[in-house]
């Protein structure tokens, strides 16, 4: 338990700084960066496509629950 005593002062004390005004300053910096900029861009185009992947997927998983329904109907009026 030592390893982690001092763990959630310093969770406190970046939490503390990145609130100020420097901390501000910086990330504002940072955040501006064309480096952080394209990876940022590259985040946003994967979770745009993941997204259309899970609508995708899920309107073929409801096709197909409404066509075993439709299945079920037919073999049951023959």
């Amino acid at each position: 338990m030592a390893i982690f005593a001092d763990c959630e002062s310093k969770r406190r004390a970046r939490k503390k700084w990145r609130q100020s005004e420097k901390g501000k300053a910086w990330d504002k910096a940072y955040s501006r960066r064309p480096e952080v900029k394209l990876r940022k861009h590259e985040e946003y185009l994967r979770k745009i496509a993941r997204e259309a992947s899970n609508e995708n997927l899920h309107a073929i998983n409801a096709e197909g629950f409404v066509n075993y329904e439709r299945r079920r109907e037919e073999e049951t009026q023959q």
